[in-house]
Order: C-alpha cells, then structure tokens, then sequence
C-alpha cells in the first residue's frame, strides 16, 4: 500500500485519484495515517456484503421499537435520520413510511432522497425493499397499532 502525505495529496489529487483507482492509498498526517482512499470497486463490494449480512438478520425487536418511535416523532430532519442508521437503510425507512400513505408523504420522499439519492424511485424502492429484510406488513401493522396507542394516550 502506498503512503502519501495530506500536503502532497492536496497538491496532486487529480493524479492520486487515479491511483486510488487501482489500489488502497493511505493519508498522512504529522506521521499518522488519518484516512485511506481506496478504489470504488472495493468499497462498493463491502458494502453489499454488509447489506447482505444485515438482510439476513432483518431487524430486531429493538430495532423496530427505535424505528417506531422515529416514525410517531414527526421529526425529520435529515440529521437525527442519519443517527438513527445507515443513510441507504433509513431513506428506505422513509420512503416505506412514505409509501404507506402518511400525511407527510411528500416530506418524506424529499428526506428519503437527501439520504440515499434514488431511493425515492420505484427502482430504488424496489431494490432496497428486495435486500433489506424488512417486513413492511409487520412494520406498518406495529406503526399503526403504536399511532392509535399514541392518539388513546393523548385523549
């Protein structure tokens, strides 16, 4: 793996992109390595496997009372949705939210897209929703049985 300091990649970034391209370069600085650049395939790769692992386990109880409870909070603001998870794993939890016919449909599909850009798209939808593991039935049933359980308590 090739080394390079931060002054020399900030100097020649064009030429070390193109390096990276090929192989792992790591980011010194004052005789540290603070980052690494690393080719798109690579990081691509670790990525789908980690998407892969996560859809086998799909969500835990646990999981799924954090979500809720993002869900019945009308907060969306792209930071606390970012917090909460994976950018990919939450633009599909808000563009499911979206999909399920809620109020702030339009607001939503606008977060689902600052998150994860597509996701917001049939295509993109349908691909998260096929690898996450998610069951939209179970969760949609657990937001609405937690949206009248949240309506009763404030009567």
């Amino acid at each position: 793996m090739e080394t390079v300091s931060a002054t020399h990649l900030k100097q020649r970034l064009g030429e070390l992109l193109d390096r990276a391209s090929l192989k792992k370069v790591a980011i010194e600085r004052h005789g540290r390595v603070v980052a690494y650049l690393v080719p798109a395939a690579a990081a691509q790769a670790k990525r789908d496997r980690s998407s892969v692992r996560s859809a086998r386990r799909g969500l835990s109880r646990r999981q799924e009372e954090r979500l809720l409870d993002l869900f019945t909070s009308g907060d969306l603001r792209p930071s606390r949705w970012r917090r909460a998870g994976d950018p990919e794993t939450m633009a599909g939890f808000a563009a499911l939210r979206a999909s399920a016919g809620a109020a702030e449909r339009a607001r939503l599909f606008a977060l689902a897209e600052q998150l994860h850009p597509g996701m917001a798209t049939v295509q993109g939808f349908g691909q998260w929703l096929s690898r996450s593991g998610v069951e939209p039935g179970r969760l949609l049933s657990l937001l609405k049985a937690r949206t009248e359980e949240k309506s009763l308590r404030g009567r």
